[in-house]
């Protein structure tokens, strides 16, 4: 999949993933479409996101905006994705407050792009989705 020119809002999930990245969304088969779409095809995970959930009762559209950030279910995730992925989602949701959610998905357009052929970068594997061409950890 090629990295598109702008990447929508729309795909980054309250917890501070950008969907847009996610080895699930980039999937050939039955892919993702994101946290944020209703869609079937979405993923047993993003079907029973508790952090979605909780989000859908508060009124705020991001972790990093919520008054109780950051609250045992992002700091589990978190650890979990730092030990997994050496991503941080916490860091990531942290971004939003500071830096805006159009300025994020540009950089992360700029940051996740293979410099290769245009492809994206997965955060879990490092892979580009276009070429296969295996990235240092970002």
């Amino acid at each position: 999949m090629k990295m598109p020119e702008t990447i929508d809002t729309i795909m980054f999930a309250p917890c501070g993933m950008n969907c847009k990245l996610c080895i699930k969304h980039l999937s050939e088969t039955n892919p993702c479409p994101g946290c944020l779409i209703d869609s079937p095809n979405k993923t047993k995970n993003a079907l029973k996101c508790k952090i979605k959930k909780c989000l859908e009762t508060k009124r705020v559209k991001y972790c990093g905006r919520c008054s109780e950030f950051p609250c045992k279910l992002i700091k589990k995730q978190d650890k979990n994705y730092k030990k997994r992925y050496n991503f941080s989602t916490l860091n990531n949701a942290k971004r939003i407050t500071y830096t805006g959610i159009n300025k994020i998905m540009l950089e992360d357009k700029l940051n996740w792009e293979c410099e290769s052929c245009g492809g994206i970068i997965s955060i879990q594997e490092n892979i580009c989705s276009e070429c296969g061409l295996k990235h240092e950890k970002q």
